[in-house]
């Protein structure tokens, strides 16, 4: 069940402690094994639950509590796109409330109507991407997309397909892929990150996912780059699959400067620094072809699509904090 059982027509909401903007973000900046989509799915719960339980005498008020929990998950996870087009969604649906029982409905229906909308965009990209993927030949990928997985599952009803799947270090989240996509009877190699350059030159196609695509290009997991890069090389088509909410405005941060924990590659001994960062850009001249659930771009097509995308007042105000933070956009 989505959000919380409030509706509009109950009395006013009590918050509890577990809908505190802390307890609600917390899970969000905890989850490091899931993409972009699931991560965004579960900050639209956390959004509802907020619109529903946030207590508020006005709708300032209200509007203020939901941009401060839309804020921190976006500090929670900078490198995941879909939550930037949430929280304007959810702070849009409030302009022009009348009351703060109208406002608090509208958000609550924002985030709602944003959280089951991916799962349409989710079986749209699906069909879209796989109509794209080669008839036969291996397709290298790498960590574990659900956009990347629901599109193998569904090109495989025709039969024939081959996937190489990169295990993406640390936390090899590549072995679950792997493992859904050997429960459907595809059959799936599982090679080290290192192996791209050798696997690319048996492979008709490179597929990959995206956490953002923007002024850096497309963010994606580490190793990326280099897989684009080898396929550039041997004249393999890069394929990105990507729902149109994780597409940014001109100018917008695109932050992959997030060190994680170094005990998650080695515990190094003294004198020994580790680098553990989870994202990187791969840039979009790297790119063939990207598609999302409504259409498909060439690299040079995205720019017209991206300058006409909007942004709320703290959102933008957000992004123009980080881009001092990172003035190079994230590039870290």
């Amino acid at each position: 069940m989505l959000g919380s059982p409030w509706e509009p027509s109950d009395p006013p909401p009590r918050m509890h402690p577990s809908q505190s903007p802390d307890a609600l973000v917390a899970p969000l900046r905890a989850e490091v094994l899931s993409g972009a989509s699931v991560v965004a799915r579960r900050a639209a719960d956390a959004l509802a639950r907020a619109a529903a339980a946030a207590p508020a005498e006005g709708i300032p008020e209200l509007r203020g509590a939901m941009a401060d929990l839309g804020l921190r998950m976006l500090d929670a996870q900078p490198a995941m796109a879909p939550l930037v087009a949430l929280v304007g969604e959810v702070l849009g649906a409030m302009d022009g409330a009348e009351d703060v029982r109208a406002a608090r409905a509208a958000a609550l229906g924002a985030a709602r109507s944003f959280r089951e909308s991916l799962e349409r965009r989710a079986a749209a990209l699906a069909e879209r991407t796989a109509a794209l993927l080669p008839e036969e030949g291996a397709i290298l990928t790498l960590s574990s997309s659900s956009s990347v997985r629901d599109a193998l599952l569904r090109r495989a009803r025709a039969g024939g397909v081959e996937v190489f799947v990169l295990e993406s270090r640390p936390l090899q989240e590549g072995h679950l892929l792997a493992a859904e996509l050997a429960r459907a009877g595809i059959r799936v190699t599982v090679a080290v990150d290192a192996a791209a350059a050798a696997l690319v030159h048996r492979s008709s196609m490179v597929l990959l996912g995206a956490d953002s695509v923007g002024d850096l290009g497309v963010v994606n997991k580490l190793g990326s780059a280099a897989a684009a890069q080898a396929a550039g090389r041997a004249g393999v088509p890069v394929l990105v699959s990507t729902d149109g909410t994780k597409i940014l405005p001109p100018g917008f941060p695109q932050d992959v400067a997030d060190d994680r924990p170094p005990e998650e590659v080695l515990r190094a001994p003294a004198g020994v620094k580790v680098w553990n960062r989870y994202f990187e850009a791969v840039p979009l001249e790297d790119v063939t072809r990207l598609v999302t659930d409504t259409a498909a771009f060439g690299p040079g097509e995205l720019a017209a699509h991206r300058a006409g995308m909007r942004l709320s007042d703290e959102v933008r105000a957000w992004a123009e904090r980080r881009r001092k933070i990172h003035p190079e956009g994230g590039r870290g």
